[in-house]
């Protein structure tokens, strides 16, 4: 551990990305009309001009855009309806046939709320394109037998685009060839079978949008042994194919791979240094492999509390959306830009339910009261800290700084592995020097824990009214959302009742008060300016220096 402030550049906001999901993008899910408790405080949502939009993203990725949905054939009840919204099919005499007029309906409502600013995911390729089609968790997975149908498809699609919005914005997207690949759960094919289908869609794609940006799936399950010999498609030779060999589709060298992607998922008890340690050397060693990719966009595609390896184990799960996944999250995306990362995609943070007229309804997470906190933080000159010295109860302490002119935002982020340790303890952060104009500026805080966090205090009521599970009884320091802990209907309906209870919360915690006396301070010493905080996890605590609250 370094105690030094260690400098991370200018705080982009790197984690405004989310995704829209097929088969539901149609309906526009998940946009969203920002609620007013959102609005209100010293950290105020920064609202897009339009009515809804997907809460915390500037950037979508379009997932299983193409159709190729599980059609029941692998249960022996196909519905021909679903393979009918593949965007292509085969006619009786064996000709590719396209539904393009599909596309329009699926991507309008991003287009009207402003998301031109797109990744275009091409997985779960059409039923018509396998020789013998096959169903993974989330539809076709079986390769096309013909790759120039395939890239002829791909050009279509591209030129459908263009007409759709504009040759400059259509020149502007991204596209993303599949999904978690490297496994044969999302693609049932081999590495050379992959390689096609790369080189065929990346040059249907520059073939009508040359300036948009082109790059592989999302790598699951990521580390650099896996890379070497574990998966069935094997990222560093796509790269190496890519960059020194002949395309299978054009015969020239120099196939785009404009990003190097990963899932980051994580749970209770997992070491977010760690975690974000295994990213690291993987995107170092794609650049000291390749140095043709030094600088190239380090990025994580899906991203959150979603344990399934404990799942599979036959473990408790949860979602975490009070104080202990936010110190988690905090960490995880601290270690993250430690780490070098340009683009980080989140789930939804919005927990829905309904109340007792059947209105449905939204809690926000933590991770949305986080993120409420990282963009007022964004733009500044950002640091991350670490403690001085180990915490006695083995605490994971770790902080990010944002320097601006006026202001500073430290946000402290206090998280033990073992999820019953709720120790409090002082923590001392060193600073950087630039510190010290803000010596004597008012200090004041707003805090997320057991006690303020909303969907803690959920799990609060629903207990008082006996609607809590038994597995969460069992597990008092475990948290899920309002479906995954409350008891069916008469759970979604006590949360309703006291739904106004919550948004007053909400405004609570986005609001500034004055820091609590000997909670901490702001200090010089032989050694330089540091901070003190008094923390007891799960915890994320924010202090503010130089800034006057709205009130």
């Amino acid at each position: 551990m370094s105690a030094a402030p260690q400098p991370l550049g200018k705080l982009e906001a790197f984690w405004r990305y989310s995704a829209a999901l097929g088969p539901q993008m149609e309906s526009g899910y998940p946009l969203l009309e920002i609620p007013d408790c959102l609005a209100r405080g010293d950290f105020p949502y920064r609202k897009r001009p339009y009515p809804k939009e997907v809460p915390y993203a500037d950037h979508l990725s379009i997932v299983r855009l193409l159709g190729g949905y599980d059609d029941g054939s692998e249960k022996g009840q196909p519905n021909p309806a679903i393979r009918e919204r593949d965007l292509a099919y085969r006619d009786d005499a064996g000709k590719i046939r396209y539904r393009l007029h599909l596309l329009k309906p699926r991507l309008q409502p991003y287009l009207e709320h402003g998301y031109t600013n797109l990744t275009l995911v091409l997985d779960n390729v059409p039923w018509c394109f396998p020789e013998k089609p096959t169903v993974g968790p989330y539809g076709q997975s079986a390769p096309p037998r013909d790759p120039r149908e395939w890239h002829d498809f791909v050009k279509a699609l591209g030129e459908e685009l263009v007409k759709l919005m504009g040759p400059k914005a259509a020149g502007q997207l991204r596209f993303r060839v599949g999904t978690e690949n490297n496994g044969r759960e999302r693609f049932n094919g081999a590495h050379e079978q992959y390689l096609r289908h790369y080189d065929h869609a990346a040059a249907a794609v520059q073939s009508v949008l040359p300036s948009a940006r082109i790059g592989p799936f999302n790598i699951s399950g990521v580390s650099r042994r896996g890379l070497e010999k574990l998966h069935n498609v094997r990222a560093f030779d796509l790269a190496a194919h890519c960059l020194q060999e002949p395309s299978l589709a054009t015969g020239k060298t120099g196939t785009p791979f404009d990003w190097v992607a990963f899932s980051r998922y994580y749970a209770p008890g997992n070491d977010p240094e760690a975690s974000a340690r295994i990213c690291r050397e993987v995107w170092d060693e794609f650049e000291r492999r390749f140095p043709a990719l030094k600088g190239v966009s380090r990025e994580i595609h899906e991203f959150g509390v979603a344990p399934f390896g404990e799942a599979a184990k036959g473990q408790f799960v949860s979602a975490e959306p009070g104080a202990l996944g936010a110190a988690l999250t905090a960490q995880m995306i601290f270690r993250l830009r430690q780490a070098g990362i340009h683009r980080l995609w989140h789930w939804g943070v919005a927990d829905p339910f309904r109340d007792r007229q059947g209105r449905l309804q939204h809690l926000y997470t933590s991770q949305a009261w986080l993120m409420s906190i990282l963009d007022h933080a964004a733009g500044g000159e950002a640091y991350l800290l670490e403690a001085a010295a180990p915490s006695p109860s083995r605490t994971r302490h770790a902080a990010l700084a944002s320097l601006k002119q006026d202001e500073a935002i430290v946000i402290i982020s206090a998280y033990h592995t073992n999820v019953a340790v709720h120790t409090a303890e002082a923590v001392t952060l060193p600073l950087p020097d630039t510190f010290r104009k803000f010596s004597g500026k008012s200090l004041r805080q707003v805090t997320l824990d057991r006690q303020t966090a909303p969907h803690d205090q959920v799990r609060r009521d629903l207990a008082e009214g006996n609607l809590l599970k038994a597995d969460f009884i069992a597990r008092p320091d475990r948290l899920g959302n309002i479906r995954e802990m409350g008891m069916g209907r008469p759970a979604e309906q006590r949360v309703g009742e006291r739904f106004a209870d919550y948004a007053r919360a909400w405004e609570s915690i986005l609001t500034l008060k004055p820091l609590e006396t000997g909670r901490g301070e702001l200090r010089h010493t032989p050694a330089g300016w540091e901070l003190r905080v008094q923390m007891a996890p799960p915890e994320v605590l924010v202090l503010v220096f130089g800034r006057e609250t709205n009130r």
